[in-house]
């Protein structure tokens, strides 16, 4: 698989938490940088899906005026 390099700058208190994970599992630093990165982005994709779901189905609600409903109820 072709890679990307990307930079970035990270509090050193994080950096030092991921070189202590990374000496503890015996894993390279960019293993567990592109896990969590790829769980991350699984997880904004499914919150997206879910909020458009959510709006599309709110989109297609019958709604009902409130002196109606009112009305409804007066009625029973």
């Amino acid at each position: 698989m072709e890679t990307k390099m990307l930079d970035v700058h990270v509090p050193l208190p994080l950096a030092e938490r991921l070189d202590a994970l990374a000496f503890a599992l015996g894993l390279p630093r960019d293993v567990i940088i592109a896990e969590a990165i790829t769980t991350w982005i699984d997880q904004e994709e499914h919150r997206r899906l879910v909020a458009l779901r959510t709006i599309a189905a709110v989109n297609t609600m019958v709604v009902v005026e409130h002196h109606r409903v009112i009305d409804w109820a007066d009625s029973l």
